[in-house]
């Protein structure tokens, strides 16, 4: 959401969250950024086609 361009205050309007638990996992995002966005590519559904190709579809 936030990278979709939302606000810290938007967010708490979305999700059932206060604004310090907003600000708290956006800081965590901000230290660790790289680790973060690894696991989103691994865990895209690009990375996991490729890995496991026809099995995803049953």
């Amino acid at each position: 959401m936030y990278k979709q361009g939302l606000t810290p205050e938007e967010i708490t309007g979305e999700l059932p969250l206060s604004l310090a638990q907003v600000y708290a996992a956006l800081a965590f995002y901000h230290l660790h950024t790289e680790e973060i966005e690894a696991d989103i590519v691994a865990d895209s559904e690009e990375a996991l086609k490729a890995e496991y190709g026809d099995k995803l579809n049953g």
